[in-house]
């Protein structure tokens, strides 16, 4: 009896905590030979996560980005002398409002003023693309969204690819096929990826040139490679 109970006790005490495994070595899904990860670069690429304690899938969800509010037009501002109010040249008063701020002055009342009329801002699409798998499977919509005053969003829906250390979204003059050490040669940092996994929002520089700039890159900047990438297609 009691060897039967030692091996059990044995067999409750083999515990194990092995981290999951994150990356493989082998074909990239791109088929582009520049995007295949070596033996060597999975190996590091996992002891790094391993070492900052990142899970293999990192989600975020993000609401559409709130735009600033376009500027209404300013009213036409006014000079009073004596019982007259005379408009700013340039500015003509309607003979009818005319007649009615004269018999309002008559009887005494305060002329009625006119509210600026307020306009909404309308978020539009001003280009678009989906991702293409590169050095690691990678899918999603990537839109820039603006809403005329100027300021843009780029914004990322139903995005999923690989998580790994050091990524970064970029904006690249290279097109999405190009190799993979062309990415990084002339583009624009939008920080950190938020997530591997979800809707998120990423501020676009004021008047960055987006026909120049074209790319949407996932890219490693520890590794130098680039895990998914989309065209954005003027709408």
């Amino acid at each position: 009896m009691f060897g039967f109970f030692a091996f059990q006790t044995y067999f409750q005490d083999d515990e194990v905590d092995e981290a999951l495994p994150f990356f493989t070595a082998g074909p990239a899904p791109s088929g582009i030979a520049g995007d295949e990860t070596t033996a060597e670069m999975a190996d590091a690429m996992n002891r790094v996560m391993d070492e900052l304690d990142m899970p293999m899938n990192d989600e975020v969800d993000e609401p559409m980005p709130e735009m600033e509010d376009t500027p209404a037009a300013p009213e036409a501002e006014a000079v009073g002398t004596g019982d007259e109010s005379i408009p700013k040249p340039g500015v003509p008063e309607p003979e009818d409002a005319k007649a009615e701020d004269a018999e309002a002055a008559e009887a005494g009342a305060e002329p009625e003023t006119t509210q600026p009329t307020v306009v909404e801002p309308q978020i539009i699409v001003e280009a678009a693309g989906s991702f293409i798998d590169r050095s690691h499977p990678t899918e999603g919509s990537a839109r820039v969204l603006g809403d005329g005053s100027g300021q843009r969003f780029l914004r990322f829906e139903d995005f999923r690819t690989d998580n790994g250390p050091d990524l970064n979204v970029y904006l690249s003059a290279a097109p999405p096929d190009a190799a993979a050490g062309d990415f990084d040669d002339d583009f624009v940092d939008l920080g950190d990826l938020k997530g591997n996994v979800g809707s998120q929002n990423y501020e676009i520089p004021a008047g960055l040139d987006l026909d120049h700039y074209s790319t949407v890159a996932i890219w490693c900047v520890r590794f130098g490679v680039v895990f998914g990438a989309a065209e954005l297609i003027a709408s």
